[in-house]
């Protein structure tokens, strides 16, 4: 199992904050996401963690790691 830790729009597009997806495989971190958050995409800039370190969209995650996810947002 793999833990998402959802934070900001994300948890609430999910309506969950956390959850956990069985993997058959690797994935990216995104194909993840994108399975689990309605409208992920439209957020070009996001933060990640895997295992509570900073990584990319295209990180392989593997069963038993922690992804954690929030959107930036910006304002003027």
């Amino acid at each position: 199992m793999v833990k998402i830790r959802l934070m900001g729009a994300f948890a609430h597009l999910a309506k969950a904050r956390d959850l956990e997806v069985k993997l058959e495989g690797p994935k990216t971190a995104n194909e993840i996401l994108r399975e689990v958050i309605p409208r992920y995409d439209e957020f070009h800039d996001k933060i990640i963690f895997i295992n509570g370190k900073p990584a990319k969209g295209e990180a392989i995650v593997e069963e038993n790691d922690e992804i954690k996810v929030m959107p930036v947002l910006s304002g003027g």
